[in-house]
């Protein structure tokens, strides 16, 4: 399992301690841990890394929990998409999120202006959802690399 973290908590204000950064690293590790586990990794009791998770949660700096799930013949790519300079990157963002078979999606810098993760069951299928993504608006090029084989 996974966590997915805002971006947006960047700009709202919020410290993170070094403890919140402790502990949002175990949960990256493995999303499913304790937290009996985390406050000893810590040095917090069970219930103050139980307060210092839900905070995480309720300040909006841990979006959602994910599983990662391997995929027996199926088609998983990095997509890299250019965009027109008109483009609210924040909207079209928010409609990637929300397409099927998308994982993960960044706001990047350099020639592209989003990356994200693709998966589908098969070639046709992924065929289709990039074709559907290089026809939504403010989409004006797009680079699409096959995942050969996942290391970690």
């Amino acid at each position: 399992m996974n966590i997915l973290l805002a971006r947006e908590t960047a700009n709202m204000g919020w410290k993170l301690d070094e403890i919140d950064q402790e502990i949002l690293e175990i949960l990256r590790e493995d999303a499913r841990t304790p937290n009996e586990k985390i406050g000893k990794k810590v040095g917090l009791s069970e219930p103050a890394a139980r307060r210092r998770v839900n905070n995480l949660l309720s300040r909006g700096i841990i979006r959602r929990f994910t599983i990662d799930v391997a995929q027996s013949g199926g088609v998983t790519s990095v997509v890299f998409l250019a965009t027109s300079p008109d483009v609210e990157a924040g909207k079209l963002i928010k409609l990637l999120c929300k397409e099927e078979g998308v994982n993960s999606v960044w706001e990047i810098s350099g020639e592209m202006d989003v990356a994200l993760i693709l998966s589908a069951p098969d070639m046709e299928s992924f065929n289709r959802r990039v074709d559907e993504m290089r026809a939504m608006s403010g989409v004006k090029k797009t680079q699409t690399n096959i995942v050969m084989k996942k290391w970690q």
